[in-house]
């Protein structure tokens, strides 16, 4: 990519803008790299930038030629190319508490486990999937999590982490939702991204289990065998009557990486759709901290610090600094210790002061079991009774203190 500074004032119709002269999280645009198509994007970025960055590659020489031909928001060379546009954000709010959402959240995603079930069993067994039938599972998922994530983020990590299956699809739907609620997609692009999530990965079921399951190091054939896992899973997603474009693209380019060095098309930056983007960062947060064949789980804080370092190489810097704010440093469900002693489990996040979340203390300061599990509020509980400040001075990884997730469930 080759880029050039230019005067918000020089900047024409046709442009790409590669880059902005601030963070764009400061600013009202989804996610850098777009086009301009029109005026209005241009006075939109007059608002907050004094320059941009524009790449050279991607913009044509003659950009004034571009005002009079029309924009298909559909068309390949955007699903491959482009980002989504600086439309106007859904600002979603919490309209539930985590404790009034978890009895909903819960029957969603007993329905949604069966869903998973059935579609496993129909590609094995070569039968068609019913996307429609699924639809209203799906919904309720994208309901649960627009009215509070922090439910069924809670409860699908409260799940069995003993043994890595397709369920980690549901994991990372959950994840991506999330996120996409956080960035102010549409209910028709969660939507969207919810297929794609619970579906990319469903070509691993044509390849042999003990190939997924293998403790060590996989050969070059064996590698390039579980890539075509890719393929597989596009081609059972097209034969999907109804099947969204762009949710078979997440299946397709969720192993791309920012640098260029992922797979099947090495693609980078934001020539890599903004779903499957957004799908390889929870597909990445899921696996690492869920025990696997050949490597065990760390903590929620250790995934956000390690894929943090990754930004800018696997992942989109932008996009990494949204995955945090959106998680918090202390994401739902993982295990800290306080200043007094105390060891909880994150229940729910505190939307404007992250490192105040709401906590399910399970042991006391002995590191003893409570019988009943209190929950602490520490936007509202800030000191202990000594008057000295609670603050959480620890993360655990998962199962410390021989603690069993679905032994504390709500």
């Amino acid at each position: 990519m080759i880029e050039k500074k230019v005067d918000i004032e020089d900047l024409r119709i046709g442009a790409y803008v590669s880059r902005l002269d601030r963070a764009w999280v400061d600013t009202p645009f989804m996610f850098q790299g777009f086009y301009i198509h029109d005026g209005d994007d241009i006075e939109a970025l007059r608002q907050y930038c004094k320059y941009v960055y524009i790449d050279i590659n991607r913009t044509p020489l003659n950009t004034e030629k571009l005002q009079t031909l029309d924009y298909h928001p559909a068309s390949t060379d955007e699903r491959l190319h482009s980002t989504v546009m600086p439309t106007k954000k859904v600002h979603y709010k919490d309209t539930s508490s985590v404790e009034e959402e978890l009895s909903h959240a819960k029957t969603s995603l007993v329905k949604l486990t069966t869903l998973i079930d059935d579609i496993v069993a129909d590609v094995k067994n070569n039968k068609p999937i019913n996307l429609q039938a699924a639809d209203a599972t799906i919904q309720s998922m994208i309901d649960s999590i627009a009215r509070n994530p922090d439910a069924y983020i809670w409860l699908s990590r409260i799940q069995n982490n003993d043994e890595y299956t397709y369920h980690h699809a549901m994991d990372v739907s959950i994840l991506a939702l999330t996120l996409g609620r956080h960035l102010g997609l549409s209910t028709q692009e969660l939507q969207e991204l919810a297929i794609g999530t619970l579906f990319f990965d469903i070509g691993k079921l044509k390849l042999p289990p003990n190939l997924l399951k293998k403790p060590g190091k996989l050969t070059n054939e064996e590698f390039a065998l579980v890539k075509k896992h890719v393929d597989f899973g596009v081609e059972i997603l097209e034969s999907i009557e109804g099947m969204p474009v762009k949710s078979v693209d997440v299946a397709r380019y969720h192993h791309e990486r920012h640098n260029g060095k992922g797979y099947p098309d090495g693609l980078d930056g934001t020539h890599i759709p903004v779903y499957a983007r957004i799908a390889s960062i929870a597909d990445c947060y899921c696996a690492i901290t869920r025990n696997r064949s050949y490597s065990p789980a760390v903590s929620s804080h250790e995934a956000i610090k390690q894929m943090y370092e990754w930004s800018g190489v696997d992942f989109q810097p932008e996009m990494i600094e949204q995955f945090i704010q959106c998680l918090g440093i202390y994401p739902t469900g993982s295990l800290v210790e306080l200043s007094t002693g105390e060891v909880g489990a994150i229940l729910s996040q505190n939307r404007v002061r992250r490192l105040r979340p709401k906590i399910m203390l399970i042991l006391d300061q002995h590191k003893v079991a409570y019988e009943h599990f209190p929950i602490i509020d520490l936007v509202k509980e800030e000191t202990d009774k000594n008057g000295d400040p609670i603050e959480i001075i620890a993360t655990h990884e998962p199962g410390a203190f021989g603690i069993d997730p679905k032994s504390f469930y709500l």
